[in-house]
């Protein structure tokens, strides 16, 4: 049973999913029925709450709906991209490290984790041979964000410097300087 915030939280989360889709045409409730996960049925019904309760209201609050939508977007096919992905007891294992050193490891920028829920998964693809892919700790400093999906979007970003290899694949190759340079300056060009 939720305690009283959530079950508020829940209530309120209902009602308002039931105005949008009674607001919503059959046609358009096509995407939300065939969404696959759960963050694909949010995100479309994000988008249907958007056009159903936005109204005729200020254009400019309808442009930054917009762009809130794409950031999301965005976000969703990082994450996806960024699969398969570990949970943080596969990475205590396979390091052969307690939660604690994982936990510092994140803290200290040396490992990347996105968030999950309450706890959080880490890429597979910055794990080779039971450790860490040489250079991402050093990515992860000269990159200098608190987002982890900024540096998702840098290390999965393909260049003509890194051989056209996406920029975590050129770290395992001759382009691991060049990697990490990059990294020193993708958000001073604003990537």
């Amino acid at each position: 049973m939720l305690e009283t915030p959530a079950r508020q939280l829940a209530d309120r989360a209902r009602k308002t999913l039931e105005t949008v889709l009674q607001r919503t045409s059959t046609a358009s409730l096509t995407t939300l029925q065939t969404s696959t996960n759960e963050v694909t049925f949010l995100m479309e019904a994000t988008r249907l709450a958007i056009e159903a309760l936005g109204g005729p209201g200020d254009a400019t609050q309808a442009r930054l709906n917009q762009a809130r939508l794409r950031g999301l977007a965005r976000m969703v096919e990082l994450r996806k991209a960024a699969e398969p992905c570990l949970e943080t007891g596969q990475v205590c294992e396979l390091l052969g490290v307690s939660r604690e050193t994982i936990r510092k490891k994140v803290d200290r920028k040396q490992l990347l984790a996105l968030p999950k829920g309450g706890d959080r998964v880490f890429p597979a693809f910055q794990f080779k041979d039971g450790d860490i892919v040489p250079g991402i700790r050093d990515v992860l400093e000269a990159l200098d964000t608190d987002s982890p999906f900024v540096v998702l979007s840098f290390l999965l970003s393909r260049s003509p410097d890194f051989g056209d290899h996406t920029a975590v694949e050129a770290l395992q190759s001759k382009y691991q300087a060049t990697v990490i340079l990059e990294a020193r300056n993708f958000l001073k060009h604003g990537g």
